[in-house]
């Protein structure tokens, strides 16, 4: 019999890792990374070249930006806003997302977070979204392959940027991952050509 395996009042039990303490460590880790983490997530920005003719010919504005943050800080975004010049037929909202990890690397559906967050902006604008669509890739300036996905609109309240129109709408989004995080597009024109100017900024997006 080994001496390794006495000690004073009987045998020497095996350390067990119990439930609770293993709780206990994920609630620890939790709670650190909750008030840790949001100081290590730095939101970046994309935004539209200057170069970009539809803007140099003032077909379209810089309607500036926000920031926001979601999960208590660990997910943080920053929104570029542009508008057709007539305020009323075209708008491209250019979003990042900066998080610990980029969502891209998390076993999660992609695809369905992207769509969820374009549901999100056409409630913004009060649109309804129907008949989408996966479509082609589009090619980004800084090299970059954007998926591109595609719906038809219609507004169904007030207070959006479109209010007012009486006709429907095309929405089309892209997105790509960019060292920095995630970027998101989203584009909605009244008609063909005020999105075809809206996906050639998209193309000139630069991070």
């Amino acid at each position: 019999m080994d001496e390794s395996d006495l000690r004073v009042g009987g045998w020497k039990k095996p350390r067990r890792i119990t439930l609770l303490r293993l709780l206990g460590l994920l609630l620890v880790l939790a709670l650190a990374l909750l008030l840790i983490g949001p100081q290590f997530v730095t939101p970046f920005v994309a935004q539209v070249s200057g170069d970009s003719a539809e803007l140099n010919l003032h077909f379209w504005n810089d309607a500036g930006s926000s920031e926001s943050q979601e999960y208590n800080g660990l997910l943080k975004l920053h929104t570029q806003q542009y508008e057709s010049i007539d305020g009323q037929t075209g708008l491209l909202r250019v979003i990042t997302l900066s998080a610990l990890i980029s969502p891209a690397n998390l076993p999660l559906d992609l695809e369905q977070l992207i769509i969820n967050r374009i549901e999100t902006e056409a409630e913004l604008q009060r649109l309804e979204l129907s008949n989408g669509r996966r479509d082609s890739t589009l090619s980004i300036a800084q090299g970059y392959q954007a998926e591109l996905l595609k719906w038809d609109a219609t507004v169904t309240g007030t207070g959006g940027f479109f209010t007012g129109s009486d006709g429907s709408l095309q929405v089309h989004a892209a997105y790509w991952e960019a060292e920095q995080g995630l970027i998101i597009c989203v584009a909605f024109g009244t008609d063909a050509i005020r999105i075809d100017e809206a996906e050639r900024m998209i193309q000139a997006v630069e991070a």
